[in-house]
């Protein structure tokens, strides 16, 4: 991914969203929209297994049909699998 193509997520309380965005920033498409499992208890690591959100994505054309997608945070980062037209890779987001 590059300056112009790249995936930005946000939580907001138990709801992860991605979306693909391009354009130089005036372009974004809804990736993913699922839920978020917070740990319990301090941790620099955790992983959570979200749950799509199929109201929200199933008419988005750029969206994951995938039901769940296992999400890892390690040291200030979330990674997950992301794929389009054949195409997979991790992506690996931190918090700017």
């Amino acid at each position: 991914m590059d300056d112009d193509a790249y995936q930005l997520a946000t939580i907001d309380g138990d709801v992860i969203s991605i979306d693909w965005v391009t354009n130089n920033g005036d372009t974004k498409s809804i990736y993913w929209v699922g839920s978020f499992e917070a740990p319990k208890d301090s941790t620099d690591s955790f992983t959570w297994t979200s749950a799509r959100d199929r109201k929200a994505t199933d008419t988005a054309l750029m969206a994951s049909s995938d039901d769940n997608k296992k999400f890892t945070y390690n040291n200030g980062e979330i990674s997950y699998e992301a794929g389009i037209m054949g195409t997979s890779t991790t992506v690996r987001l931190a918090k700017e």
